[in-house]
């Protein structure tokens, strides 16, 4: 094999060797480029369908509870005044909810980690909710661990009282 390729590298020019040589780099850079969108595309159909399982469970969940469901995947305009000009943005919740008379924004998390209030970015996402949407409460719906939590943020001069929060 060696003796074959020494003669072929004796019998071909530099420049044709060198053509040959980023031609094969440009197919092994494509065909990496490939494989790799593959594997994205299906990372993101398995989330998608995880995300599709925690929501049918979540709704059922609510439901067993008492919640009737009103609207999933709502949507309401948040208001932020930056200087004196005011910005609009939309906010997406998963879906909107009523339980005796009181309407909440439900968030579904499947997780194990995003399913806890101790988490940033949720708890960061059930703060907006409660700015934005003008309901009685945020809910965030644990589909991993099966359970409703009644959330209520409370300032820090508030926290000092003594303050009852439920979970179902």
């Amino acid at each position: 094999m060696l003796n074959w390729l020494d003669e072929v590298l004796q019998r071909t020019s530099p420049s044709v060797f060198v053509l040959c040589l980023g031609l094969f780099l440009v197919l092994g850079v494509l065909w990496g480029l490939l494989i790799a969108r593959r594997r994205v595309a299906r990372g993101t159909a398995n989330s998608r369908k995880l995300g599709r399982r925690g929501q049918e469970r979540a709704l059922k969940l609510l439901k067993q509870y008492g919640f009737e469901i009103l609207d999933t995947e709502v949507t309401a305009p948040g208001l932020v005044q930056v200087d004196s000009k005011l910005e609009e943005y939309v906010v997406r919740a998963d879906a909107l909810v009523r339980r005796k008379r009181r309407t909440y924004v439900a968030e579904f998390k499947g997780g194990s980690q995003s399913g806890s209030i101790t988490n940033r970015a949720t708890r960061r996402q059930l703060l907006e909710y409660s700015c934005v949407f003008g309901t009685d409460g945020v809910l965030l719906v644990d589909a991993h661990q099966n359970r409703i939590h009644y959330v209520r943020f409370v300032s820090a001069a508030q926290g000092q009282k003594q303050i009852a929060l439920g979970s179902y």
